[in-house]
C-alpha cells in the first residue's frame, strides 16, 4: 500500500494518499431556493444554514482547501472539514457568505475566470441558468478570507482534449486570476470532477499546489485528486451524520465506480451498448 513519504527538508509528500489520509471536504455550487433543479446543484439558505451549524455543533471548522491542506502537512487536520463552492454563483456571495461568517468558517471559491460576470451557459437547455459573481463581487468574497482557487477558463470537460487547449484552460485560467485579484491561486477544481492523467499532470505543471476531483479511483488519491463528497438540498441532520461517519467509504465506492470507467474494457462495452441507440437518435434526425 503507498504510504506518504516526506519530501526532501520534512515537508510531506501528498501525492499519493491512503484511503485513510483523505480529509471530509464538502462540494457545494448554488446557495439558492429554486423551482427547478435536474442537476441537484442548489442548496436552499435555511438548509445550508442548518448545514454549517450541524458542522459546528460537533465540533468541525470548515476551512478553505488551503488552510486544510497546510493542517494536513503539519499534523493538524483533524476536526476540519474543507469546504468548496464550484462555478462561483452570485448566490454564494449573497447567502452562503454571511453564514460563514458567522461561525469564523471559510471556505475555498473555484471560479472560472473566463466567465467571471456571466452565467452558468454550460447548463443552458438542460437546467436553470444562474448568474456568476463579478470581479469586484469575487474581490469582495478574497477580502472576507475566503480562497479563490481557479476552475478553468471556460468549464470544459478535460479529458481528452489537446495539450494546447489544456494549457489555455488550466495555466491560463490561473494567470488570469492572479492578475485580476492579486492572489497567489494554488487550487484547481476539474470541471464535472472529470480528469485524466494529461489533465493532473497539466494541473501540476501549472504550479498549482493541489486540485479538488469528485470520484477518484483509491489508486489515485493524491494531491491533485482530492476528491469531494457533494452536499444536497436533502442533507439534514441524520444524512449529514451519515456522510461525516462513511465518508471514506463512500469515496472508495465512487472511486471504484469511477476506475472502471476510465478502463478501456468498459470504455468499449459502453460503446457497444449504446451504439443501436445512437443509430436511432440519427435516423431518427433525418
Amino acid at each position: 500500500m503507498t504510504t506518504t513519504q516526506d519530501r526532501p527538508g520534512g515537508e510531506p509528500d501528498f501525492s499519493r494518499l491512503r484511503l485513510g489520509q483523505v480529509p471530509i471536504v464538502l462540494m457545494y455550487h448554488v446557495i439558492a431556493d429554486v423551482p427547478e433543479d435536474p442537476h441537484k446543484l442548489a442548496v436552499a439558505p435555511a438548509r445550508f444554514a442548518e448545514q454549517m451549524a450541524w458542522l459546528a455543533e460537533r465540533g468541525l471548522r470548515g476551512v478553505s482547501m488551503e488552510t486544510l491542506m497546510a493542517a494536513m502537512r503539519a499534523g493538524r487536520a483533524r476536526g476540519l472539514a474543507g469546504l468548496t463552492f464550484d462555478d462561483g454563483y452570485l448566490s454564494v456571495l449573497e447567502d452562503a457568505l454571511p453564514v460563514l461568517l458567522r461561525h469564523d468558517f471559510t471556505a475555498t471559491m473555484f471560479i472560472i475566470s473566463d466567465r467571471i460576470g456571466a452565467t452558468n451557459e454550460w447548463d443552458a437547455g438542460t437546467g436553470p441558468v444562474w448568474p456568476l459573481m463579478t470581479a469586484g463581487q469575487v474581490a469582495q468574497v478574497a477580502a472576507a478570507g475566503m480562497e479563490i482557487g481557479s476552475h478553468t477558463a471556460t468549464h470544459p470537460r478535460l479529458p481528452g482534449i489537446g495539450a494546447d487547449q489544456l494549457t489555455a484552460e488550466i495555466s491560463g485560467s490561473r494567470a488570469r486570476l492572479r492578475e485580476l485579484f492579486d492572489l497567489p491561486v494554488t487550487g484547481f477544481a476539474y470541471p464535472y470532477g472529470r480528469m485524466d492523467a494529461a489533465a493532473r499532470d497539466a494541473v501540476r505543471g501549472a504550479g498549482y499546489g493541489y486540485a479538488c476531483s469528485v470520484e477518484t479511483p483509491v489508486s489515485l488519491l493524491g494531491d491533485m485528486t482530492l476528491p469531494r463528497i457533494t452536499f444536497y438540498d436533502r442533507d439534514g441532520a441524520g444524512r449529514m451524520a451519515a456522510k461525516k461517519l462513511f465518508f471514506r467509504s463512500y469515496t472508495a465506492a465512487l472511486g471504484t465506480r469511477r476506475g472502471l470507467s476510465y478502463s478501456p474494457l468498459a470504455r468499449q462495452v459502453k460503446r457497444t451498448l449504446t451504439a443501436p441507440l445512437h443509430r436511432l437518435r440519427r435516423l431518427r434526425r433525418h
